[in-house]
């Protein structure tokens, strides 16, 4: 049974950008509770999209095919814990997947040329998923929330061809009580879904003897490292190879903002052009709170650019748009190419995801004119 409107890519049809209207005249409020089938900027808040369920888990989509152009995807999961794996083991050949961790904790499993590594995700880790990497999670904690990114987009269809029922809640519960079946599928199922550019690996079996510091490798021991929270993790050298990035151990960079200079950014990339061959890019930014009186940066991009606050409170101004808004932690702003807008950190600390366009965006103009930098933290004075 099929929930929620289906697309055209549903029938593997790739959309291009050229098919999708775009309306970046469209200056109604930034904020909205349905994401748009067309482009322009907008706002959503945490929890107030309706979703779809798959056993417990409720998934949103915060930035879709049709609302980015197919640039990307943004899927929040949110779910209580299990004793199953969440999916069963799959690859996908044609999308580049990325796990973020919200809340609570997950497990993480990639395969690929006869290396196996697993992880537990808590919260500020991060995981690549290229293409044709056999991969599958398992939820742990009773709330935890998995913030997906995928290129291109429009891998939302699965989800939609897949659910077992639509979700809504007037108190924007994050998902439902009760006890629910697993949503990993039957083996003949996951074996049907290549026209989603899901390709089962049912012979995968996760290993699940997790070392002290959450990490687990098999196979290709020239390569094996199980460095996790217990030393710097380094991005992959190429865009095949799947790795991981524990909060704060990987590459970072001071940035000064604003047109005092006296506001901080830490960037820390999880994606460039190198590892996504100049698709996209993606990681986290670390902001210290604007001084009264000061003017935040503005910016115009090629590509589109979205933001997902992951700590504090972030604000956003968007050219076109009357309203300033703040945001908390789970919302998100989508702002298309070409359009002038501006961010800023509300709270003392704060922190956002961003996913952008193609390899020139948010993350490299910030690097260009940054220092490198080993604290989590920006300068006291």
């Amino acid at each position: 049974m099929r929930f929620l409107p289906l697309l055209p890519s549903l029938l593997g049809l790739v959309i291009p950008s050229s098919a999708l209207r775009h309306r970046d005249n469209d200056n109604s409020s930034l904020i909205v509770t349905t994401v748009p089938d067309y482009i322009r900027p907008y706002v959503v808040h945490a929890y107030t999209l309706d979703g779809v369920r798959l056993g417990a888990q409720v998934y949103r989509f915060p930035v879709t095919g049709p609302s980015s152009g197919n640039a990307f995807t943004l899927i929040s999961t949110a779910s209580p814990s299990s004793t199953d794996l969440g999916v069963l083991p799959h690859a996908h050949l044609l999308h580049y997947e990325n796990f973020y961790c919200l809340r609570g904790r997950y497990a993480l499993w990639t395969s690929k040329d006869n290396l196996t590594n697993g992880r537990i995700l808590t919260p500020g880790d991060y995981g690549a998923v290229p293409h044709n990497t056999t991969h599958t999670f398992q939820l742990l904690d009773p709330f935890t929330e998995m913030v997906g990114v995928i290129q291109p987009g429009g891998f939302e269809d699965l989800f939609y061809f897949l659910a077992s029922a639509n979700y809504s809640s007037t108190t924007y519960a994050p998902f439902p009580q009760g006890n629910f079946t697993s949503p990993g599928g039957d083996a003949e199922t996951i074996a049907k879904l290549e026209a989603f550019d899901v390709h089962a690996r049912l012979t995968f079996s996760p290993p699940f003897d997790f070392g002290t510091n959450a990490a687990v490798v098999e196979g290709n021991s020239e390569n094996e490292t199980t460095i996790w929270h217990d030393g710097e993790n380094e991005l992959a050298a190429d865009s095949e190879t799947p790795f991981y990035i524990a909060k704060g151990y990987g590459p970072k960079y001071l940035a000064t903002l604003g047109s005092s200079n006296t506001s901080y950014a830490i960037v820390e990339p999880f994606i460039t052009a190198t590892q996504s061959s100049g698709n996209f890019t993606e990681g986290t930014i670390t902001l210290s709170q604007i001084p009264a009186g000061a003017e935040p940066e503005s910016y115009v991009f090629s590509g589109h650019t979205a933001l997902e606050v992951v700590d504090g409170l972030v604000g956003v101004s968007v050219g076109g748009f009357e309203e300033m808004t703040v945001l908390a932690v789970g919302d998100v702003v989508f702002v298309p190419s070409g359009r002038k807008w501006s961010f800023w950190g509300e709270a003392a600390y704060s922190k956002v995801l961003y996913v952008g366009q193609g390899e020139e965006g948010l993350a490299s103009r910030l690097v260009g004119g940054a220092t490198r930098w080993e604290s989590v933290v920006w300068p006291e004075a």
